[in-house]
């Protein structure tokens, strides 16, 4: 009996004797179209969308008519699809190509993203120029509103000008050349310096004449030129905008602050009184205002806050004295105890500690971090004390650290201000309290505009 042909020819792996006896092993003869459906075609090599295309046919070799009618509409179908492709790809390139062209043109030589930066300059400008259209820059800018009496302290310097080459400002320079008191912060931006001023980082105006002692509470209203005497309005809670006390310190001679005034009015006057040496020339001057200042208030019905009444009601809600002498107020619960408690340290065994910093030797590493493990345990002890609602504690502790003045002390500091004033819903003052830190300076003179220049 004759043996089959094996469907894999001479290219038959197989080797057992079974297989050999029952199938022949010739090579494969070439086949053509002639052969019809008893033979087997060798296609010759194709690509792989050819390939593709040959797989459709052979499934479709019992209908080979209807086959070659399919493949017709397929391939007008991919045509379209390639038409498509290319048109896309063209208006893709045209894009590119006329931004390429926008580039070149407004900014020879720069790239895109410089278009895109120099776009977004544009649009922070144009908000700033809104801003500066309303009082809405000094909440802001400086995260506080201004109270009544200080607006219309405003409008009694307006009343002062008398240089016609400074329209608006007028009352600032006047004050500043015959007085040597300088109006600053939310005052400049009412006289118009803010106005086309160059752009600051959102820090800058926080520490827009902030100087080096100055704790988030105090916002600076009045300088005296070259020094550190400086007054300013005094918030426990950053949203306080009615009755607003006024405190003087000076940041030469440390951190302590004194409250002065219960509004601008009596500030200024303060200030005439006790921080201005009159000279002959402004002797006549210096009499002229005090007078001008009650007859204002008279003539405009103004009844502003007094400092007694003010300072009377701040001092029944203070809960702790601190380094700056001012204290601090947070709500605390007579009856529960709840908001407050003492640290596990005096005043007196604090200020020994922290004065170990002051020391030449100090400047040793590790005489510094011995400092800091005295000082650790009392920082834990407030925190727990935040987290058993006593936030008091650990605002008390950041304040005394901060009016120390140690700079080595300003991540403990922060570790203690940030939940304190987080948990008494103050945030303003958390952003105000980093951004002084991060660029705390001893200089007297902090305007934004200097640093920006």
């Amino acid at each position: 009996m004759p043996k089959e042909d094996c469907k894999y020819w001479e290219k038959c792996y197989q080797r057992n004797p079974a297989h050999l006896s029952k199938y022949n092993h010739p090579e494969k003869p070439a086949e053509t179209e002639e052969d019809g459906a008893e033979g087997r075609k060798v296609a010759p090599k194709r690509s792989a969308s050819s390939q593709s295309k040959e797989k459709e046919k052979e499934t479709d070799q019992h209908q080979p008519s209807n086959s070659e009618e399919m493949d017709k509409p397929n391939a007008s179908n991919s045509s379209a699809g390639m038409e498509n492709e290319e048109e896309a790809k063209g208006s893709y390139e045209s894009e590119t190509a006329e931004l390429h062209k926008e580039a070149m043109n407004n900014i020879s030589g720069k790239n895109y993203m410089e278009i895109l930066e120099k776009r977004i300059r544009l649009s922070v400008q144009k908000e700033y120029d809104n801003l500066c259209e309303s009082n809405e820059f000094i909440r802001h800018k400086f995260l506080v509103e201004m109270p009544p009496d200080f607006y219309e302290f405003w409008k009694f310097v307006e009343s002062l000008k008398t240089d016609p080459a400074h329209p608006k400002d007028a009352g600032l320079v006047h004050l500043d050349k015959v007085f040597q008191l300088q109006l600053v912060g939310p005052f400049e931006f009412l006289a118009g310096r803010f106005h086309g001023a160059k752009l600051g980082e959102p820090g800058d105006y926080l520490r827009h004449w902030r100087f080096y002692y100055d704790p988030p509470e105090f916002q600076t209203i009045f300088v005296r030129r070259g020094t550190g005497i400086h007054y300013g309005y005094w918030r426990d809670v950053p949203q306080e905008k009615e009755n607003l006390l006024i405190a003087r310190t000076d940041s030469s001679k440390g951190c302590e602050i004194q409250f002065v005034a219960g509004n601008a009015f009596d500030a200024f006057l303060y200030y005439l009184e006790h921080d201005f040496v009159a000279t002959p020339f402004s002797a006549g001057q210096l009499n002229g205002i005090k007078k001008a200042v009650p007859k204002y208030l008279s003539d405009h019905n103004l009844e502003l806050a007094q400092l007694d009444r003010l300072q009377r009601e701040r001092n029944k809600r203070v809960v702790a004295k601190t380094f700056h002498r001012a204290g601090i107020v947070v709500p605390f619960d007579k009856k529960t105890q709840l908001g407050y408690r003492p640290l596990p340290v005096s005043d007196v065994e604090l200020k020994k500690m922290l004065t170990m910093l002051e020391r030449k030797e100090i400047d040793n590493g590790a005489a510094k971090q011995a400092v800091l493990e005295k000082l650790q345990p009392v920082a834990n002890a407030a925190i727990i004390a935040v987290d058993e609602s006593d936030f008091g504690s650990a605002l008390e502790l950041g304040i005394d650290m901060f009016s120390s003045g140690h700079k080595e002390l300003h991540m403990l500091t922060s570790s203690l201000l940030v939940p304190a004033y987080s948990m008494l819903s103050r945030p303003q003052f958390i952003a105000i309290a980093k951004a002084h830190m991060e660029q705390r300076r001893r200089e007297v003179n902090l305007s934004m505009f200097e640093v920006l220049k």
